[in-house]
């Protein structure tokens, strides 16, 4: 059943039992959870949050239900079905043997999304024209982002879901089932650009601030050994190629900076974007 724009008090909802980056998660009755986003957030996109994890659920492409919005002073957030598993990247802690199935369940998880066809998502060209017209990607000239406009619009069309933020840490294993999570940025377009999104992530992405330094080689290196297994794992599903999904390099740089333009990542991301733009997007 459907909840909209339901009203809690700080009181009621007592302390959060898990903080994100975008928001706080609070235990609600009835096996749900409130995603209660920070105050900087904005509506549209929690909107946004709403519609695309709902046409997930619809699709099959995740067992998880959102059942619309709620507010709490001036935040909004979204109720969730709770969860009680644990991610794909917790798996190990408990069976050491599992970081050696990781890469696999995760190729199997992405490859089935991208069968499922949808047009009610927004196109990932057409988020990728916003992204090159937003501020983080101001540092473009003109000409450098009709260039890029040009290349992007070059790539090939599709209507597969696609999650764009597709890691082990939006996996979440509970019981027997794989269930996906964290559908905000999900898009509808070819299946290669979400794959070249998630190599983005492998690779690019910052680990969570205050990492120790120690943590940061350790993890740097479980990465690369589960996106190399990932990638022949995808490839053999799909017949994907390496150069389908390098050409969807440029576009995965421009979505990260403009979507997320995580500071740590800023400055990287931009020394790649302006030299693949000078290159014509070729990696």
């Amino acid at each position: 059943m459907e909840k909209q724009n339901i009203q809690f008090t700080k009181e009621s909802l007592g302390k959060p039992f898990a903080i994100g980056r975008s928001a706080d998660l609070f235990l609600l009755p009835e096996n749900q959870i409130l995603k209660l986003f920070f105050p900087d957030a904005k509506e549209s996109e929690i909107d946004l949050e709403y519609v695309n994890t709902v046409e997930a659920n619809r699709k099959g492409a995740s067992k998880m239900q959102c059942y619309g919005k709620a507010k709490v002073e001036n935040r909004f957030g979204l109720i969730f079905d709770r969860i009680t598993g644990i991610s794909l990247t917790k798996l190990p802690d408990k069976n050491p043997l599992e970081l050696f199935r990781i890469a696999g369940t995760l190729a199997r998880l992405h490859y089935g999304i991208h069968q499922i066809k949808s047009d009610k998502y927004q196109d990932i060209k057409v988020i990728l024209d916003s992204c090159l017209k937003s501020e983080p990607l101001s540092f473009l000239n003109s000409e450098e982002k009709a260039k890029a406009k040009s290349y992007i619009q070059g790539l090939p069309n599709g209507n597969s879901i696609l999650h764009l933020d597709f890691h082990p840490e939006n996996v979440i294993v509970q019981g027997n089932e794989e269930i996906i999570i964290d559908w905000m940025t999900a898009a509808k377009g070819n299946s290669a650009a979400d794959v070249a999104f998630t190599f983005l992530l492998f690779t690019d992405a910052e680990l969570w601030p205050g990492t120790p330094k120690l943590k940061i080689i350790f993890y740097t290196f479980i990465r690369k050994f589960i996106l190399k297994g990932y990638l022949k794992a995808y490839k053999h599903l799909s017949g994907i190629t390496d150069s389908e999904i390098a050409a969807w390099r440029l576009p995965a740089l421009i979505l990260r900076l403009g979507l997320w333009n995580i500071e740590s990542e800023r400055e990287s991301l931009k020394s790649q974007i302006s030299r693949l733009v000078t290159f014509g997007g070729k990696v």
